[in-house]
């Protein structure tokens, strides 16, 4: 366990994920949010990284540029510092590294 790596129940603005928000999340699916900015260098990585494990436990994957004027109010204030930030079905899962493992258990994928 990373010593940097957060609460997972901590929610972020509902009006931003929740489940069923998307047309594409199939019924009864999680919705993977990743948090990034054009900056962060590590976000391409992370994205790279959890979208086989995403795919593979049929959830959706949105990813939201925090200073663009589509994310939810107060995003960059609220995440911009450390992304890139997972978010399943709109509660924080993890910032910064994502371990494939414990988002698999959280999207209830097989291993």
């Amino acid at each position: 366990m990373f010593p940097f790596r957060t609460s997972r129940s901590r929610k972020a603005p509902q009006a931003h994920a929740s489940p069923g928000s998307s047309p594409d999340q199939p019924s009864g699916g999680h919705a993977v949010t990743l948090l990034t900015r054009a900056s962060c260098g590590s976000c391409a990585r992370v994205l790279e990284q959890i979208r086989p494990v995403v795919d593979g436990a049929g959830a959706t994957l949105e990813v939201v540029d925090v200073e663009s004027p589509s994310a939810f109010p107060g995003a960059a204030a609220e995440f911009g510092d450390r992304v890139p930030v997972v978010l399943v079905d709109g509660a924080e899962f993890a910032c910064w590294e994502v371990d494939n493992e414990d988002l698999a258990a959280a999207l209830g994928a097989a291993k």
